[in-house]
């Protein structure tokens, strides 16, 4: 999540062991040479031994994967403060979070959710957990005997997928955290992240889940309970959207970033790539995209990349030399990504930034 009416997955992969994808082929294709103006100079976010991995951002607040305790915690900085801080550091794995910036009360709140395996032991259920950063509260989100992926959060609203069994089938779940409610959104036959965005439609303010359905096609959903609808439906196979207000984006078979407006209704080929994720205008990717069957693989060296949709076709590239650069997230003028060895080895992977001209 990024902040107030953005959203997104993390288009992260999870490291709470090996993870296989059921998806249609998609054929990444290399990414053309990409123009820019003066390209941002990288800065260090974290790098403490034992590794940090799947970066979420939401205004100056990071939020990563970290295993510098021996087992997988979440901890987060203040970009703007320059402050690290643990987020949770359970003896049990915590993985994929999510961070969202939302104004309550006239005051500005920051909320991490993750994946947690502490009611668990030995098995491969995992439950929803979450803080309030601003508070320093911790909180139940979703506990059951289902293995769970992938949260996102915005505002007060939570989603991630979940399935009893590994190889599916999968089920969008939403929980509306002022409310204390949760929702069935839909049902799925793929594993992918999900994604949710606060924006207006008509004069009312929605918040709408977008996700992979079918044989892979891109739905969306206004919660708690708006009518399924289809934001993209093609013979390539599409999968991992995310949204901000608006626009959707998603990552399309031969390494291709779409976008949609859900309010114009038009469709936009953004660049080459993989693994797409949006905030405003801004949409951010990285060049590592496998092609073929689906599986946690990347290409050597691979970089980050920046465009803003709303005013030119002209892509900003970000790289470090002698590191693959994956898993970008974007809030405002910054963006945030991992990078490493091209095999995704934890212990050397370590959390980079970069703010934008």
């Amino acid at each position: 999540m990024r902040m107030d009416s953005s959203t997104g997955m993390t288009r992260r992969a999870s490291l709470l062991g090996a993870l296989t994808i059921v998806a249609a082929t998609a054929a990444a294709m290399l990414l053309p040479a990409a123009a820019a103006s003066a390209a941002p100079k990288p800065f260090v976010v974290c790098n403490q031994l034992g590794g940090q991995a799947g970066p979420d951002i939401a205004g100056p607040v990071v939020v990563w994967t970290d295993n510098r305790n021996g087992n997988l915690d979440i901890y987060g900085r203040n970009l703007s403060t320059r402050k690290e801080f643990a987020v949770c550091t359970k003896p049990a794995q915590q993985d994929n979070p999510s961070v969202t910036r939302y104004v309550s009360g006239g005051k500005v709140k920051y909320v991490a959710v993750w994946v947690d395996s502490r009611n668990h032991e030995g098995g491969l259920a995992t439950d929803i957990y979450g803080r309030d950063i601003t508070a320093r509260r911790n909180f139940l989100v979703a506990r059951s005997a289902t293995v769970k992926w992938f949260p996102e959060i915005v505002d007060t609203w939570v989603i991630w997928i979940e399935a009893d069994d590994p190889a599916g089938p999968y089920r969008i779940k939403a929980r509306d955290l002022e409310a204390r409610k949760t929702y069935l959104i839909a049902k799925s036959p793929v594993l992918s992240s999900v994604a949710i965005s606060r924006r207006t439609v008509g004069s009312r303010t929605v918040h709408t889940a977008v996700y992979t359905s079918g044989k892979g096609n891109i739905s969306g959903r206004n919660l708690p309970q708006g009518d399924p609808f289809i934001v993209s439906q093609r013979s390539t196979f599409e999968w991992m959207p995310d949204i901000s207000g608006n626009r959707v984006v998603w990552w399309e078979s031969g390494g291709r970033i779409m976008l949609k407006n859900l309010k114009t209704g038009k469709r936009t080929f953004v660049h080459s790539g993989s693994r797409p994720r949006i905030d405003g205008s801004l949409v951010t990717w990285d060049g590592g995209g496998h092609g073929g069957e689906f599986v946690i693989s990347y290409r050597r060296d691979a970089r980050v990349y920046v465009r803003d949709v709303a005013r030119s076709s002209r892509v900003v590239t970000i790289t470090q030399k002698d590191l693959t650069c994956l898993f970008p997230a974007v809030s405002g003028k910054r963006v945030v990504w991992e990078s490493g060895p091209a095999r995704r080895v934890l212990s050397h992977i370590h959390i980079y930034g970069a703010r934008l001209n």
